[in-house]
């Protein structure tokens, strides 16, 4: 066999494969990597705004839950709102109307119950009332009514004066009384 005859490259030309081979090198593996990694470096920042958000939701929803806890023992305690079974609660609501108007000496002539409306997790009862009584008489029932608990509302009210019995004004009325009920838990 021949020797081919073997010339040493220059400095330049070596220099110039050094570097060709530091850029190939550098656009196979290095640059890739360094995006991968990059895309990763993302992709946990993403994440741990996620989480950091999720434990913001989290912490909200227990500062909530804790504060519905307190309303919920605030109505309890209150006594502003009947919390138990709708029957027993239009029952409640019945019987309390009509021991304030007996106290006050109101002549009921119909007391009528209404359909219920849905307030979220409480129900508003509503019962319409007619009677007769003075206008003192009236006057002391709308002031027990206002004070009594569990809260009695009044609404769709109508008055009539009917005449004078005595030196007394009597007074015709109509009106829907509305209260809160809810869900025993």
């Amino acid at each position: 066999m021949s020797s081919l005859p073997v010339k040493p490259m220059s400095s330049a030309s070596a220099w110039l494969v050094l570097v060709g081979l530091l850029f190939a090198t550098a656009y196979t593996i290095y640059w890739p990597l360094n995006d991968f990694r990059n895309r990763q470096l993302q992709s946990i920042s993403n994440l741990n705004q996620l989480i950091s958000k999720k434990l913001h939701i989290l912490s909200t929803s227990e500062e909530i839950s804790s504060g519905l806890m307190a309303v919920k023992k605030e109505i309890k305690r209150s006594g502003l709102v009947i919390i138990s079974s709708p029957t027993i609660a239009i029952n409640q609501f019945q019987s309390t109307v009509r021991q304030i108007s007996k106290t006050h000496n109101l002549a009921l002539t119909q007391m009528q119950i209404l359909k219920p409306k849905e307030r979220g997790n409480l129900s508003q009862l509503l019962i319409s009332v007619d009677g007769f009584s003075s206008l003192t008489q009236l006057h002391d029932f709308l002031v027990d009514i206002e004070n009594n608990k569990p809260l009695i509302k009044i609404t769709n009210a109508n008055i009539v004066p009917i005449g004078d019995y005595k030196g007394i004004r009597k007074l015709n009325f109509n009106f829907e009384l509305t209260m809160l009920n809810g869900t025993t838990q």
